[in-house]
């Protein structure tokens, strides 16, 4: 079972509005525990055949104007956005360090003599004047000459980031390599030496193999682009062709409520905020947060109706290699101890009726009429 199947199990990612799923991690069963009347309201069971009319979900077509092709500007785009983190150099024929000159040093930093972490580098180039190392330490190497070695004798801000080192005086010996000149990379004007000298690590050593690389990352985003925009074409279509008439009492209202339950957890557990707070936050009342909420499970229990019928329908069962796989990525990807803890929290008869209704919109994909781009504008 692929993992974008898993979005369908929306109750593990309740709270994705607040930046991913977070709510099965807890090992305590104390914290998940639920009380018996949620147990009970949540194992309401319904035939959801007896609220949705289904239509002709089989063969439905579906068009997509995008073009998930890779094309060459796509690459040329890519690592053209990738060479401005990695600037070129060449030689020059200075000697003499100015304001803006550009350096390769050697440093070393001393703090009571003995050398720090994070304070030592070879062959860095450094603009003068940048602002990029602390204060004193470019203005220190002005009028120096290649080939000199300067101590610097500085001290860290109070405020720097590494609190260790906040407010500490210490010396920096650096040795002025070479003065060299900016060179503006291009696409068309980069070379295997620079892509071996700042793509190596990225398993890159020439030009051709940079471009080779880029382009299968590109279309392995596409094609995961694709799949996703597919998907969700899909279950929109399949709201077209199939009507939910009304919905099983309580349902709703119940799903609500442990939505918000989840998130109120959560925001308690990893921000130390109150729901109230959260709100003002966003700048929503709790009316309209309400409202949101409540459309958002409403749809998402129309279309698991809609899929609970046609599993029916198509009398798809869970079968046990299948329904063990997608377990195994469903505690993975939501973060849970174990099945244990992903039964605690949603319940076996739940899980199972997610399987089957994956199944089933795996079976309405591999049916429906998908055409893409040119195609599908026509």
């Amino acid at each position: 079972m692929k993992k974008k199947l898993v979005i369908l199990l929306a109750a593990v990612c309740a709270v994705s509005m607040l930046g991913g799923c977070g709510t099965g991690k807890g090992s305590d069963k104390k914290e998940t525990e639920k009380t018996e009347e949620n147990k009970a309201a949540k194992d309401i069971e319904y035939n959801a055949s007896d609220y949705v009319t289904l239509g002709e979900y089989k063969g439905m077509e579906v068009k997509l104007t995008s073009n998930y092709e890779v094309t060459e500007e796509d690459v040329k785009s890519k690592i053209e956005s990738l060479l401005t983190s990695y600037p070129a150099y060449e030689d020059s024929d200075k000697t003499t360090v100015e304001d803006g000159d550009f350096v390769n040093i050697d440093y070393e930093g001393l703090k009571d003599g003995v050398a720090f972490e994070g304070g030592t580098a070879q062959g860095t180039v450094l603009e003068i004047g940048s602002g990029s190392f602390i204060e004193g330490f470019e203005s220190g190497l002005i009028g120096a000459n290649v080939g000199d070695t300067v101590s610097l004798n500085l001290t860290f801000p109070e405020d720097y980031r590494n609190t260790e080192m906040a407010g500490q005086a210490v010396v920096f010996n650096v040795t002025i390599n070479k003065i060299v000149n900016k060179v503006d990379m291009t696409y068309d004007t980069m070379t295997d030496q620079y892509v071996a000298d700042n793509f190596v690590s990225s398993g890159y050593e020439t030009v051709q193999e940079l471009k080779d690389g880029v382009k299968e990352q590109l279309a392995q985003s596409k094609e995961s682009s694709k799949e996703s925009d597919t998907q969700s074409a899909v279950l929109e279509k399949l709201k077209e062709v199939c009507t939910v008439n009304s919905l099983p009492d309580g349902v709703l209202d119940q799903r609500v409520k442990e939505y918000k339950e989840q998130m109120e957890k959560v925001l308690k557990e990893s921000y130390n905020m109150e729901m109230e707070d959260y709100l003002t936050s966003i700048n929503k009342t709790q009316e309209d947060f309400d409202t949101e909420i409540t459309d958002y499970m409403q749809q998402n229990l129309e279309m698991e109706m809609i899929l609970t019928a046609i599993a029916d329908k198509e009398n798809i069962e869970v079968d046990e290699d299948g329904y063990k796989e997608y377990l195994a990525n469903v505690i993975s990807s939501g973060g849970y101890e174990d099945e244990d803890a992903l039964m605690e929290e949603y319940g076996e008869n739940y899980v199972k009726t997610i399987y089957r209704n994956n199944k089933a919109m795996d079976m309405v994909r591999e049916n429906a009429v998908v055409t893409y781009g040119d195609s599908a504008a026509e």
